[in-house]
């Protein structure tokens, strides 16, 4: 008898360990064992489940990174987009042609990394003098109005000219980008003899040149814009020169 006992015993448990797997189903079995070889399999699944995903993710993860560089600015200007380094694609750029649209763009070129060298709102630039800034004023149909105030290290040319392109290139609607007077993208004021009205004087509306660079690249005949006011270190770091 104890051997028949072990026998079943011993029987019952070849057929439980595959079972417990998912490899075989008994023909026949007690409702607790039915019970016992689906909880069995649930978790077998379940862990299967969930290794698979963790495999899935870590491969997404070493194939693209998530590190975020720049804004969609910087991505856009370094033709990053699309890239590896990059988490926008060319398609997120376009935008309808609105007021909020425009604002939004406006935003995100004043605070990309190349924003942060040129309008008085980074602490960087305020620090040297440098307090111009940039706003939307009007639309007239596909036509933009901006204003530019405040003193910029670069021309004001510089700062209306990389608007214009970004706006551009997001809101392909937009046929041009103006401002409302002339007398904005001047660097300079005449100032006039208010009987005669006669140029006695001329005012630099420019940020101070806090460390000499902008005055000698101009007599090198280089174009002070192109690097801006800040040099950069190696590392990525700007750094400010002194004078």
């Amino acid at each position: 008898s104890k051997i028949i006992t072990m026998k079943s015993t011993f029987f019952h448990c070849l057929i439980a360990i595959p079972c417990a797997l998912g490899f075989a189903t008994p023909s026949s079995s007690s409702p607790s064992l039915d019970n016992s070889l689906a909880t069995s399999r649930s978790k077998s699944a379940t862990a299967f489940t969930t290794l698979a995903s963790r495999r899935t993710i870590t491969a997404t993860t070493a194939t693209r990174p998530s590190t975020k560089l720049h804004n969609i600015y910087d991505d856009w200007s370094l033709d990053l987009l699309s890239s590896s380094q990059s988490e926008y694609m060319y398609e997120d750029l376009i935008l309808p042609l609105d007021e909020e649209c425009i604002e939004q763009c406006l935003e995100e070129f004043m605070d990309s990394d190349y924003g942060k060298t040129m309008f008085g709102r980074h602490d960087m630039p305020a620090s040297v003098g440098i307090t111009g800034e940039i706003e939307f004023e009007s639309l007239d149909g596909p036509e933009v109005i901006l204003s530019l105030y405040g003193k910029f290290w670069h021309r004001r040319e510089t700062v209306l000219g990389k608007a214009a392109m970004y706006l551009n290139a997001r809101i392909p609607e937009i046929t041009s980008v103006q401002v409302s007077s002339p007398e904005e993208l001047s660097d300079f004021e005449d100032v006039t003899d208010e009987f005669t009205g006669a140029v006695v004087g001329r005012v630099d509306k420019r940020a101070p040149d806090f460390d000499g660079d902008r005055e000698t690249m101009e007599y090198q005949g280089l174009d002070p814009d192109a690097r801006g006011p800040f040099v950069f270190s190696a590392g990525g770091g700007s750094m400010i020169r002194p004078a």
